[in-house]
């Protein structure tokens, strides 16, 4: 019987829709990944969604979601702190605890050479809790090398864990890669990991230049408004009840579009 192809679909979280953004919420919030986290706690809906917003604004981290098929989210893979000047990056990734089968290895070997092909960074680092120690054995297995150990670093649970500090050169992983690429086309041959294509960010990059625009907008407004209250209070401030006016008219024109 021919084996069913998987494919992985690596998107901007903050392009994905609200559906699969709600998902990435609903993996971070199981015990599988939280056990794994510096901070466990649930996060709340409107931590998610302004996590997401400062992303937009932040060079220094990208954030896919993995899609299977291209659609579901099942993991997330980020890049942290990246460094354009000594040319180092900082990553992790989590995968829903029903993702299994190589996914992990293959993902680690796609971002590797994204890291250092495609970005040109000639560094790359991580952290892991001392509670992971399979991780930890995953990520030597491709060049990382063990560079500290920091005891009782985190609290977790009433106790205190230690946090392993890995990181893999450029050199180090050109030295593995060719055998670690052929090693795991062998073992699962029926995984595919793409990125989204460059028309879809495209796209969506002039809504988020829009979006970004406006919020510069809301300063300026808040500081005009400011301004003229403190300056002429009994000019501003019938202007003010008028816009206050319309748009509750605007309100209610909406609640009947919803309605109908």
């Amino acid at each position: 019987m021919e084996k069913i192809m998987r494919y992985y679909k690596l998107r901007n979280i903050c392009i994905c829709t609200v559906e699969q953004q709600m998902d990435v919420l609903t993996i971070r919030n199981s015990n599988s990944v939280r056990n794994s986290m510096y901070n466990e706690h649930e996060i709340g809906v409107n931590e998610h969604f302004s996590y997401i917003k400062r992303l937009k604004e932040d060079s220094r981290q990208k954030v896919f979601v993995i899609l299977r098929d291209g659609e579901k989210a099942s993991g997330v893979v980020s890049l942290n702190q990246i460094d354009t000047l000594h040319k180092k990056a900082d990553w992790a990734f989590y995968l829903d605890e029903n993702e299994r089968g190589g996914v992990g290895s293959l993902l680690e070997i796609f971002m590797l050479d994204f890291v250092f092909s495609k970005l040109e960074m000639e560094k790359l680092n991580c952290e892991v809790i001392e509670t992971n120690p399979n991780v930890v054995a995953m990520h030597k297995k491709f060049g990382f090398v063990e560079e500290g150990f920091r005891r009782s670093n985190i609290e977790k649970d009433n106790e205190r864990i230690g946090v392993h500090f890995l990181g893999v050169t450029k050199g180090d992983w050109n030295a593995m890669r060719e055998t670690r690429i052929s090693e795991f086309s062998r073992k699962v041959p029926d995984i595919e990991i793409i990125f989204d294509n460059e028309e879809v960010n495209a796209s969506h990059s002039v809504i988020d230049k829009i979006q970004s625009a406006r919020s510069k907008n809301n300063i300026n407004w808040m500081s005009l408004l400011r301004l003229s209250v403190e300056k002429s209070p009994s000019q501003s401030l019938p202007l003010i009840k008028e816009i206050m006016k319309i748009d509750g008219e605007i309100n209610d024109l909406t609640k009947d579009l919803l309605e109908e």
